[in-house]
């Protein structure tokens, strides 16, 4: 198993534990400031008088840091450029431990309340995302694994932009059709392999759509 991963591709073999320790971090910080720019746009009154909050306004910000989309994108994001496997693992936990800090600092010591409910179902995010982040690696490899990889992402990402049935489809997201557009471009490897992950999203993507309520449920 391990050959075959190892086939799929290759990290860095040079370590550098200073750098690794600061570039995580640097992603805790991340994290925790999202999670904390997110919380304040959700408690903002805003004004369409004023001109930054009409952009803000406009940008629907509040509503798209509110969606599953983005924050998956960061995480494929990061965890695909990461130098290795392991530290893909290590990186994505770190920036969901500091959003969730930071979000739920907020939320508790300003807010006021207490989401029990949303706490959890994120805690229980949380906790998989390095297993998560760990194979999202290998999706920018090349070969039948990356390829199976690559289609569940994007067909996440079709789930999060797309509303479809067996005779339509529409948009349900501007920020998911442009998360997913970035996906892809993230993911593509070469020609003939993008091809054939866009199918297997196509694929994959009707039975992510009937498994997400179960899994995202509380959120």
């Amino acid at each position: 198993m391990k050959e075959i991963f190892s086939n799929c591709r290759q990290g860095t073999l040079e370590k550098n534990l200073k750098s690794d320790i600061i570039n995580t971090i640097l992603m805790i910080l991340s994290g925790s400031m999202l999670g904390v720019f997110s919380k304040l746009l959700d408690n903002m009154s805003l004004n369409d008088a004023i001109g930054w909050h009409r952009v803000l306004m406009d940008l629907d910000l509040r509503n798209v840091f509110s969606r599953l989309a983005i924050w998956s994108l960061f995480a494929v994001m990061i965890a695909v450029l990461s130098k290795r496997p392991l530290k893909a693992s290590v990186n994505v936990f770190g920036f969901f431990i500091g959003m969730f800090i930071g979000y739920y600092s907020i939320t508790l010591f300003v807010s006021g309340f207490f989401p029990k409910t949303y706490m959890i179902a994120w805690g229980i995010i949380i906790l998989f995302s390095p297993v998560l982040a760990f194979f999202a690696w290998y999706s920018k490899g090349h070969g039948w694994i990356a390829i199976v990889l690559s289609s569940i992402i994007i067909g996440f990402f079709f789930t999060q932009a797309f509303s479809f049935g067996m005779y339509y489809i529409d948009i349900s997201y501007y920020d998911g059709v442009t998360s997913l557009l970035v996906v892809v471009i993230l993911l593509y490897r070469d020609k003939k392999q993008m091809i054939l992950s866009l199918i297997g999203a196509l694929i994959a993507a009707p039975f992510i759509k009937n498994l997400l309520p179960y899994i995202f449920g509380g959120l």
